[in-house]
């Protein structure tokens, strides 16, 4: 309940007059209600927003589309490079020497003997011949 500043400006009820312009503002806030009501009349407006969310989900699905032949493409690239990491690891671990290291490709070539990286420590030979490869240490 609102006191007056005034006791004599109180009306019966214990109300200030200046309440009923707060009501009024009520009254404003029933104009939005109308303009609510207008936004229920606009619900067709909402439908065309829709249809340009939908035009939009549309693009999002190329987009989708796109991005997911990206992720394909690098998830090739990552296998290959897996796959290149594999065989560097293997050729370490049968050579014994880190001379395949400068090569990004090892695919048990063995021209790292050939290079200044080759560092004689004979592990080439056995897997040379296995190749069918001139075992350059003999």
């Amino acid at each position: 309940m609102n006191t007056p500043a005034n006791p004599a400006d109180a009306e019966p009820g214990g109300s200030v007059a200046g309440s009923e312009a707060t009501v009024g503002s009520t009254a404003v806030a029933g104009s939005v209600g109308t303009v609510n009501s207008t936004a229920v009349a606009g619900s067709a407006a909402t439908a065309v927003s829709a249809g340009v969310a939908g035009s939009v989900g549309t693009v999002a699905s190329s987009a989708v589309a796109a991005s997911t032949g990206t992720a394909g493409s690098v998830a090739v690239a990552a296998s290959v490079l897996t796959l290149l990491s594999v065989a560097v690891a293997a050729c370490v671990a049968v050579l014994g020497c880190v001379a395949c290291k400068r090569c990004i490709a090892c695919v048990l070539c063995l021209k790292c003997t050939d290079c200044i990286g080759c560092i004689g420590c004979y592990n080439c030979s056995g897997l040379r011949f296995a190749f069918g490869k001139r075992d350059v240490h003999a």
